[in-house]
């Protein structure tokens, strides 16, 4: 399926389906003088004499959040220079989501920005290769380091999941569900319904496709994240938190991150999500449940309050369910936060 953007300028087109990359890519480059190549060394390994093996001389990167630091950020930069990239050159940053967020902000700033494509590899990718926002991580926290910046295209070859490990299939389906969940409780329902007994790829391929296509609606309307687009941070919160003290994957973390969003929302806005159903099927699945349990919560106030979401020092901006079932901002204070992750702690 061919999807385009609709920004007022500057659009991209995200290319989803079974061997997209190989009968898309050479079209796409071929009108650049240079083409230079980032892949996640994983993903290089498993596909270098397959999809990959036209590909020459690659930059092979670790994966996951250890690349999304400075150092490892900047040899990559180093390598880049040495092999004598130019304005007119082009990135393709082919990984998972660290590695296209990493990889995007290299091309953001190589001699002032560079044409990039990005070609997701991970079912977690289908969320952050869309909407333009690269980062990497400080010691402070994740994506405190970025900037807004848009490929010349998606290729999303469906292929590259036949490859995902049980952890980062459960990580990816973590985006997958807040695309649900951000469309209406019911088509959240429907996934939970449609992956009961197991979380099959083939299952998701539509909820995919949805899902980018729900999160183009609030990026087309705010690419810079000054009013709706802040509502994809749906179960981020928390989840950043708990990702970046207990070392889960990303989507897992999410994953916790909805389920205190849930229990927020009923707290604070008299909703009526039923914990008990989010929690077990969580827990059917393998999420790591049991930290919400075990968390310290003073642990993660401090890294909740350097979210570069907040705007007022002591208050927490959180996105949560109003009682009409419509997403809304809600500032918290840091004492009432605390309340109800003690609260969420003690319930489940």
């Amino acid at each position: 399926m061919d999807i385009i953007t609709t920004y007022p300028t500057n659009n991209y087109p995200i290319y989803v389906e079974r061997g997209v990359l190989d009968t898309h890519l050479e079209s796409l480059t071929n009108q650049y003088e240079s083409v230079f190549y980032i892949i996640d060394e994983n993903v290089y390994s498993l596909y270098k004499n397959s999809k990959l093996k036209n590909i020459k001389h690659p930059i092979t990167v670790t994966g996951g959040e250890s690349f999304k630091y400075a150092s490892p950020l900047m040899e990559t930069v180093e390598l880049l220079l040495e092999r004598d990239i130019k304005r007119n050159s082009l990135l393709v940053v082919i990984g998972g989501g660290a590695t296209g967020d990493a990889g995007g902000f290299i091309a953001s700033m190589v001699l002032r920005g560079v044409d990039y494509i990005h070609v997701p590899t991970t079912l977690l990718a289908h969320d952050s290769a869309i909407g333009g926002k690269t980062a990497i991580n400080s010691k402070h926290g994740k994506n405190l380091i970025g900037a807004f910046y848009r490929p010349k295209a998606v290729i999303y070859d469906l292929e590259f999941l036949d490859s995902l490990s049980e952890s980062e299939k459960l990580s990816g389906f973590g985006e997958v569900f807040k695309h649900a969940l951000l469309s209406s409780e019911a088509d959240a329902n429907q996934l939970m319904l449609d992956t009961k007994d197991e979380i099959r790829v083939e299952t998701l391929t539509p909820y995919i496709i949805q899902g980018i296509q729900t999160k183009m609606q609030f990026v087309i309307e705010d690419e810079h994240e000054s009013g709706r687009r802040k509502f994809l941070n749906l179960g981020h919160t928390l989840g950043h938190a708990l990702e970046y003290s207990y070392k889960i994957p990303h989507g897992q973390a999410v994953m916790l991150g909805i389920i205190a969003s849930l229990h927020l929302s009923n707290k604070v806005h008299n909703t009526q999500f039923d914990l008990d159903a989010y929690y077990s099927y969580m827990k059917y699945h393998g999420y790591p449940v049991h930290l919400l349990k075990e968390m310290e919560i003073d642990v993660m106030l401090k890294l909740i309050e350097k979210d570069k979401k907040n705007h007022l020092s002591g208050v927490i901006s959180y996105v949560l369910f109003n009682q009409d079932s419509q997403l809304v901002v809600t500032d918290l204070k840091i004492e009432t936060l605390k309340e109800y992750l003690l609260e969420l702690r003690e319930c489940l």
